[in-house]
């Protein structure tokens, strides 16, 4: 389809302890001036709590304009919704037209994003099947397919990383080409050691959840498919 949240500190009250004042009175007979008692008595300090929150988990998104939110405003493509609902430090890099065969607007198939990937060192790293591949050879979906979701592993080995089926729009006529894309990714995952999650057609029997271009999905349409994701990630917990 042509197209990841300081308190105060309460700090104990400056502590006299032992202090003891000599009065000393003037008489014709020297006389030792008597010494009060002066001790105070000593609060123990309370302990600051902790400002330091436990760090989110770094997140890498690599995909198509289903994922970049194409026609939307930003922060309603459906991994910012993830990221902001689990509380996920995200980089989404997802471009237009782009597929694990064909180059999209970006100039570049998925492959040209593996050294962003090794620099960024995601902990997990999502990958999205594309329906830019329908009508591609069947041959280059699966070897172009195996070929990437193994340079993107060696990019960040530590990675989990999980592959997403592919998504058609509203129709429930869905082209053989879905199956071929979505297996082609299954297989690549499955090499490397990874969690592949059919996800279904999360946009099927709603039109009203696509644009107006019948393509790209509507904000309550991305809204839809983050439902879903975030989901089947926190049934194979992948996600608290």
């Amino acid at each position: 389809m042509t197209s990841a949240r300081p308190r105060p500190r309460r700090t104990g009250a400056a502590l006299l302890a032992g202090l003891v004042v000599v009065l000393t009175a003037c008489a014709p007979e020297p006389a030792a001036a008597p010494q009060p008692d002066l001790t105070f008595a000593v609060e123990s300090p309370t302990p600051a709590p902790s400002t330091s929150a436990p760090p989110r988990l770094r997140v890498v998104t690599v995909g198509d304009s289903l994922m970049s939110g194409a026609g939307l405003t930003l922060g309603e493509a459906w991994p910012d919704l993830m990221a902001s609902h689990a509380h996920l430090a995200l980089t989404n890099l997802a471009c237009g037209g782009m597929g694990f065969v064909v180059d999209g607007e970006c100039g570049t198939n998925y492959a040209g994003f593996a050294p962003a990937v090794a620099a960024l060192q995601p902990e997990l790293l999502i990958v999205e099947s594309s329906s830019n591949d329908f009508w591609q050879d069947a041959d280059d979906i699966r070897s172009d397919t195996a070929t990437t979701v193994n340079e993107l592993h060696e990019a960040a080995p530590a990675a989990h990383i999980v592959g997403l089926s592919t998504i058609w729009n509203d129709e429930s006529d869905v082209p053989d080409d879905n199956a071929v894309t979505s297996q082609a990714l299954q297989d690549a995952i499955d090499a490397v050691g990874g969690t592949y999650i059919d996800i279904g057609q999360p946009l099927l029997g709603h039109p009203e959840w696509l644009q107006d271009d019948d393509v790209h999905p509507t904000a309550r349409g991305q809204k839809a498919i983050e439902q879903t994701i975030i989901s089947a990630l926190q049934e194979a917990d992948i996600l608290p």
